[in-house]
């Protein structure tokens, strides 16, 4: 009579203390697995943006470079030219585009723009945009980076012969544009867009 009892008196002390280690051992199993499970996914959607950057960039330079209008930009204290590109250690071009803009219901209207493209002094590409070819008051200035922080940024300039770095400023329009980017993730992009299509 007295086993029957001292079977039914539960866990001893020892039994108890091997439950928790085999617990803690599972659960810090879990926690390791979910902390990998998390760095992961962070490092996949960090991979998606950058490529969603990337091919935003290529749609826009495509759109942009299809769109080209053969119409004079005018900066202050410069010459009145069509393109203008500028290879080296701060890379920029310049040009004007047509954009579509809402006009009455149902219409659409053709607007010509000022477009750039340049590399701000963090090192991302910004695209900036003026509504008119001429600055003044009236005019919108708008800015977009197109890509964060690329490492070294390139712009190529196609004369139909081969591909340079500089594109002085004239009143001819390259036949192609080249970016190519350094990305730590993906290495060198190139982007590249056909002008005038």
């Amino acid at each position: 009579m007295s086993k029957n009892s001292h079977s039914e008196a539960g866990f001893t002390l020892v039994e108890a203390l091997v439950s928790l280690l085999i617990f803690s051992l599972i659960a810090g199993g879990g926690v390791l697995l979910l902390s990998q499970t998390l760095q992961a996914q962070s490092r996949v959607e960090a991979a998606q943006e950058e490529l969603r950057s990337i091919q935003s960039t290529r749609a826009l330079l495509t759109s942009d470079f299809a769109q080209i209008a053969p119409r004079a930009v005018r900066e202050q204290g410069k010459q009145p030219f069509i393109f203008e590109g500028v290879g080296g250690a701060k890379p920029a071009m310049s040009f004007v585009r047509a954009t579509g803009k809402p006009g009455a219901p149902d219409q659409v209207t053709t607007q010509l723009v000022v477009v750039e493209y340049s590399i701000a002094d963090d090192g991302s590409l910004v695209r900036a945009t003026r509504d008119a070819i001429d600055p003044g008051p009236t005019a919108k200035d708008r800015k977009r980076t197109v890509v964060a922080t690329p490492g070294e940024t390139r712009f190529e300039f196609n004369d139909g012969a081969g591909w340079r770095t500089d594109w002085p400023s004239s009143f001819a329009v390259p036949a192609a544009v080249a970016i190519t980017l350094t990305l730590p993730r993906y290495g060198k992009v190139r982007l590249q867009a056909l002008t005038g299509l």
